[in-house]
């Protein structure tokens, strides 16, 4: 399945549920796609990268998460991935977790809620932000990675870290879809908990 029939997907059964929810697609914030976020650089003198508006507004605005959906007082950023082999599909999600959780996206879109002159606050509270990721796949090895919390590639000494994929709630639906003897299908979900940072960011509390 496409990156973004699963945000369809997700949405269409959100708003079924839920049919008050604000929501939106291809949300863009500062920066280059293949710039790392400031949550993904090391800190500076330990302490946590900072950005400011004026920071946001000198730089193009040319990354973005596939969606959001507001409802219950919480704002969920959400991002999809499709199928890849183990290694790199660890590598697309990853990126998208830091994208999620990223100063850059929260400033950004605080920026987009208060537009002097049209609107403010447009979505009312907001006392959680969490992140969605969504993905889907046939291979055995990524189901169990998800399911697991565990990866160990071949001709490796180690287990990847996977302590960030760890720390989400993670769940998997098996579908009744197969591709030969030991292939099927399936969908994978898991989301942060309430992301602190950004949540203040978006509230002008930092």
């Amino acid at each position: 399945m496409v990156e973004q029939n699963l945000i369809t997907a997700f949405l269409l059964a959100s708003l079924k549920r839920y049919p008050d929810s604000l929501w939106g697609v291809e949300v863009p914030f500062a920066g280059a796609p293949q710039q790392k976020p400031a949550s993904a650089r090391p800190p500076v003198n330990n302490q946590p990268s900072k950005l400011s508006e004026k920071d946001v507004l000198g730089e193009p605005w040319k990354n973005h998460i596939d969606a959001f959906i507001y409802l219950n007082e919480t704002l969920y950023f959400i991002e999809a991935k499709r199928d890849y082999p183990a290694e790199t599909f660890l590598q697309h999600i990853k990126a998208d977790y830091e994208r999620i959780k990223s100063p850059e996206l929260a400033v950004s879109f605080r920026l987009m809620m208060n537009r002097s002159g049209v609107y403010r606050e447009p979505f009312g509270a907001i006392k959680q932000v969490k992140g969605i990721l969504l993905a889907d796949t046939w291979r055995p090895n990524n189901l169990k990675l998800w399911t697991n919390g565990y990866y160990k590639a071949a001709g490796q000494k180690q287990a990847s870290d996977l302590s960030w994929l760890k720390s989400l709630e993670r769940d998997s639906h098996p579908l009744d879809f197969k591709s030969g003897a030991s292939e099927s299908y399936s969908l994978l979900i898991a989301q942060t908990a309430d992301l602190e940072r950004s949540r203040k960011i978006i509230n002008n509390e930092l």
